[in-house]
């Protein structure tokens, strides 16, 4: 059995993006990828679970793999991990002026370091903060600016970035879609079930 293992949250709306992830996973497998998420007590034993983080965290380094230890699963390498491929997908996928925008910086170094080959980066949580490098982009005449969310899902985290950018007094700028809403997002989400056998 195939499974995502995701953080979870109190908006039902990630539970039904992280199900249809699993529904696409499924399809490009030709086999069920079921779901779970970090509050469970239990997974389905024998499982090869997929922890899908983006940050090398305590999410990953602790919690899943005490949840995989408890329920006789096999734990496999983080999607977070694939820091080429999610660079690749996200500059694929970029606007010219972009802006990339990170959870945080602690954990997501490996990835930083890629992106800011290409353009600014800017982390929700830490710095530099989104307000901030959007600001330097203003002052040095740069316009027609898009924020690209290197986000897995929307919800409360893309929230607060929409925020941020209607409260900034920066004129257009824009939000360009979170990975999971980016197409070939799916197939590397199989690609590590892949590569894991």
């Amino acid at each position: 059995m195939k499974l995502l293992l995701a953080h979870g949250s109190s908006d039902s709306a990630h539970a039904e993006q992280v199900d249809a992830l699993a529904g696409k996973v499924s399809t490009l497998l030709g086999e069920e990828v079921t779901t779970a998420f970090l509050s469970d007590s239990r997974l389905p034993s024998e499982a090869n679970v997929l922890p899908l983080f983006l940050g090398a965290g305590i999410h990953v380094t602790k919690d899943a793999p005490t949840l995989a230890a408890a329920s006789n699963c096999r734990l496999l390498p983080a999607f977070g991990t694939q820091t080429d491929a999610i660079a690749s997908l996200t500059l694929k996928n970029s606007a010219k002026n972009s802006i990339f925008l990170l959870y945080q910086p602690a954990g997501f170094e490996p990835l930083q370091k890629i992106l800011q080959e290409h353009g600014p980066v800017a982390c929700l949580h830490g710095e530099p903060s989104l307000t901030a490098v959007l600001q330097q982009q203003h002052q040095a005449g740069v316009s027609g600016i898009t924020v690209q969310p290197v986000l897995l899902f929307p919800g409360h985290s893309l929230a607060r970035v929409r925020s941020m950018i209607s409260e900034s007094t920066i004129p257009d700028v824009t939000v360009a879609p979170v990975l999971s809403e980016l197409d070939g997002f799916a197939e590397l989400v199989a690609e590590c079930f892949r590569s894991a056998e």
